[in-house]
């Protein structure tokens, strides 16, 4: 990916999936561009009440670079708001003015979660608009303005982060599964739009992962790891999804190797929930 110049957005958070996503991007070659609203992302609504869980070292965009650049890969950051029209498109002029090219666009960003989540009645209508502006508008936007220099370039690749909450039930969360199905079908439409051009467009759908938005309570004393330990569990494969296995998807989506697939939904969940348990080793020896 020696050529490439990609741009991911929501990298802010030092456990996020797009940090992670820069780091392989960038140990393969290309050059990234990092973004995000805040230079350390936008806390959640666990963050707000309870406190920040970033390590005190973490400066946000500034760390990831500098930590980018001194593996020996090549970085820059720029900030802005991906559900505003005229920033999403300065963040890819950015890039476009400064490398000369846009190869690939990780549409990563999410709107902060908290408020967004209990009974339809008990959601503020503010709170569905903002969810629905960045998650949906936001990869619309910023897919519209990367299109054009990827057409020029006859070469691309966008990749879009839903959720398995866009495919399947989730409770308590009907903002935000509308705004993560609706990736996914601008994803398909897409992919039909640009593909004639040599662009390809897929859609990541990550279950559960282990990030700072894995845990929601209100509780200061809650164990966050043990936490996410026990409901891993879970999953047939024993554990929560973590920003590499994200980023590992994400590489494979934007190389040469995956020319003939897109319009397509990628699915990245463990197996997803077995509600009657699976068989384990010492249960079958």
């Amino acid at each position: 990916m020696t050529e490439r110049v990609a741009l991911i957005t929501g990298c802010g958070k030092p456990d996020g999936a797009g940090q992670a996503v820069a780091r392989i991007l960038a140990a393969n070659g290309a050059t990234v561009v990092v973004s995000d609203r805040r230079p350390s992302g936008v806390p959640n609504r666990r963050q707000e009440v309870v406190g920040s869980e970033q390590p005190e070292a973490w400066q946000g965009l500034d760390t990831l670079v500098s930590e980018i650049e001194r593996a020996g890969g090549r970085a820059m950051s720029v900030l802005g708001d991906i559900g505003d029209e005229h920033e999403s498109q300065a963040m890819v002029d950015a890039a476009v003015g400064q490398f000369g090219r846009l190869d690939i666009l990780v549409n990563n960003a999410a709107a902060p979660q908290g408020l967004d989540r209990n009974l339809i009645e008990e959601i503020p209508i503010d709170v569905f608009d903002e969810v629905i502006r960045i998650n949906l508008r936001g990869a619309w936007l910023m897919c519209r303005a990367a299109v054009p220099a990827m057409r020029r370039q006859r070469w691309g690749r966008i990749i879009n982060v839903s959720s398995m909450a866009g495919v399947i039930a989730a409770p308590r969360s009907t903002p935000y599964s509308a705004s993560k199905a609706g990736i996914i079908g601008m994803t398909r439409a897409l992919a039909m739009d640009v593909a004639a051009w040599g662009v390809t467009v897929n859609t990541v759908c990550p279950g559960a992962l282990a990030t700072s938005r894995s845990i929601l309570s209100m509780d200061p004393d809650v164990d966050i790891a043990a936490e996410i330990e026990r409901r891993g569990r879970g999953l047939p494969v024993g554990r929560y999804g973590r920003p590499e296995d994200i980023a590992a998807a994400v590489l494979y989506l934007a190389g040469d190797g995956a020319s003939y697939m897109t319009g397509q939904m990628l699915v990245l969940d463990g197996g997803g929930p077995a509600p009657f348990g699976v068989p384990q080793p010492e249960e079958t020896q």
